[in-house]
């Protein structure tokens, strides 16, 4: 009786380890998505030669960015995080500047930046 208690015990312990790591991966793949995500609606803004369109785009791409902080703080992985804020913040700058040259500059800032999170984050899996 004794033995099969440490066996159920043992596979309790080892479905919850691999269920963690399994969390953990969805996580950072999480992130990777969203920087994606922000990523191509940086360059849409990016390449816009309309003010309301590129606040639009900005806004949205602000939004995913930000998810895409969480899911790398959920994943345990903080360069990302820092890299998907870095985003949010140079996003934010674009949203508030007046001038479309100085926006076009902080989204593209934005766009490297969400590149960087989708290149650090295989590294924490």
């Amino acid at each position: 009786m004794k033995n099969i208690i440490k066996v159920t015990f043992i596979c309790a312990i080892l479905f919850s380890v691999s269920t963690a790591a399994q969390i953990k991966s969805g996580d950072c793949n999480m992130a990777v998505t969203y920087s994606e995500m922000a990523f191509e609606s940086f360059k849409k803004a990016y390449k816009t030669n309309s003010p309301e369109e590129m606040k639009i785009l900005l806004k949205k791409a602000v939004q995913e960015a930000d998810e895409s902080s969480a899911y790398a703080l959920i994943c345990n992985c903080p360069i990302a995080k820092n890299y998907a804020l870095n985003a949010v913040t140079f996003g934010n700058k674009a949203i508030n500047t007046t001038e479309l040259e100085n926006a076009k500059k902080f989204a593209k800032q934005a766009m490297n930046m969400s590149l960087d999170v989708m290149s650090v984050t295989p590294t924490c899996k």
